[in-house]
């Protein structure tokens, strides 16, 4: 679990638009403008669909039917 944690850490920051984005020019102001007329929704999605995907996988693992259909058995000692 710990390491699918550090692979899903590790491919969000490289993905990140912050990680691929160009440093701001001196001189311009930095709006909310220019970040709204990029193209970078299917990040949004992306990560979405890779945070429910990561929940399904973590909610479905570890359930085990087979343990349910085991019998019981108790032994009782008397002294």
């Amino acid at each position: 679990m710990r390491k699918l944690c550090i692979i899903v850490t590790a491919i969000g920051v490289g993905v990140s638009s912050m990680t691929w984005a160009d440093p701001l020019s001196p001189g311009k102001p930095a709006g909310v403008r220019a970040a709204q007329m990029g193209d970078k929704e299917w990040l949004v999605f992306g990560g979405v669909g890779a945070l429910a995907i990561g929940i399904a996988i973590a909610t479905s693992g570890g359930r085990s039917s087979a343990t349910a259909t085991q019998p019981i058995s108790v032994v009782t000692t008397t002294g």
